[in-house]
């Protein structure tokens, strides 16, 4: 199937799934999902996914062929259920597409409530974001390799999510419940309400958490004692999971969450961390031979333009020359580019 026929099959899903599809729409689902195995396979492919082991197990025992056709024989009935589901189905099938999006079904349409309450993780690839909407209403938004866990309802006195990598929340109002961030440095960010960005990724040391709204508690162990910092909006704390230190520095937000729009903004930011944002979008890995550039610092904005725009940029004003160590148009490995 060509890119075209795969956009139109993405649109017309939604229709089908809500049973709100025309005959020929319908017909031309159908049709694509009977004319080759690999379509079929597709929707056995369950580790696209990326759900936790229990809900991986249940989905194991699936038989995917009678799975196809017990949906279609559901989809007139359940035309409400399908609905909800399919709000945050739609977002994380940019990245997922049919797995996630035949298989969940299979689960809500077919399954029982014990067998919905499970861990759900979401997962993006590199160069790649999604946002997705929590059981609570939370709005999340989801950065290049990133990895999100949560349950499929919230139902303990805490909202409890796991992050590795980066996301930013718009967390729903809930006096009665907190929401909280767990990452894989022992840290966590408590919240009732409000906005945030958090970057954590497990390979680094560092964890940044910039708030944008509202107020937010990062939580640390230090010499085995729990710690915990108040933030106020336009603040962005940096902690090293190395030495355990916290530093707190003011800040617009506005370089910090402009990922999620699509852009790069940069406004006196230091050559590393420019090049760590980068690395994410572009999905290339930057390897610096001459620590005198460290020193360096860049302003500017950036939406669609090319890796090698910028780079220009950053010789044009700063003398750093770069090159590609490998082919940058490799698909399985990271590109690597030297700066020197």
């Amino acid at each position: 199937m060509d890119k075209t026929d795969r956009n139109t099959i993405e649109e017309l899903l939604p229709r089908y799934c809500e049973g709100v599809a025309t005959e020929e729409e319908r017909l031309q689902v159908e049709m694509w999902m009977s004319e080759s195995d690999e379509n079929r396979r597709m929707a056995k492919q369950i580790h696209a996914l990326y759900l936790a082991t229990d809900t991986v197990n249940v989905m194991k025992k699936v038989d995917t062929e009678k799975a196809l056709l017990k949906v279609k024989s559901r989809m007139s009935g359940n035309r409400h259920k399908g609905t909800m589901w399919w709000q945050w189905a739609q977002r994380a099938a940019a990245i997922l597409f049919i797995p996630l999006l035949v298989t969940l079904m299979l689960q809500y349409w077919g399954g029982n409530e014990q067998e919905l309450a499970q861990i759900i993780e979401v997962k993006t690839n590199p160069g790649m974001m999604t946002s997705l909407t929590l059981p609570d209403g939370t709005l999340v938004y989801l950065n290049s390799e990133s990895t999100l866990s949560y349950p499929s309802r919230f139902d303990n006195d805490t909202r409890n999510v796991t992050l590795q990598g980066e996301a930013y929340f718009e967390v729903a109002k809930n006096p009665e419940k907190k929401f909280i961030v767990s990452t894989f440095h022992q840290s966590q960010i408590e919240v009732l309400g409000t906005h945030f960005n958090v970057e954590a990724y497990e390979k680094e040391a560092r964890i940044s958490a910039t708030l944008v709204e509202g107020k937010i508690g990062f939580i640390y162990k230090s010499n085995d004692v729990s710690k915990k910092v108040l933030m106020d909006p336009g603040q962005k704390l940096v902690y090293d999971s190395k030495d355990n230190k916290v530093q707190l520095y003011a800040t617009s937000g506005e370089s910090e969450i402009a990922w999620k729009e699509g852009k790069i903004i940069f406004r006196n930011t230091p050559l590393e961390e420019g090049l760590r944002m980068l690395e994410k979008r572009y999905n290339v890995e930057f390897i610096i031979k001459n620590n005198r550039l460290k020193g360096d610092s860049f302003t500017g904005t950036f939406t669609n333009q090319r890796l090698e725009r910028i780079l220009e940029y950053f010789r044009l004003s700063s003398q750093i020359r770069w090159r590609y160590l490998d082919s940058p148009d490799m698909k399985d490995e990271k590109s690597k580019i030297e700066i020197y």
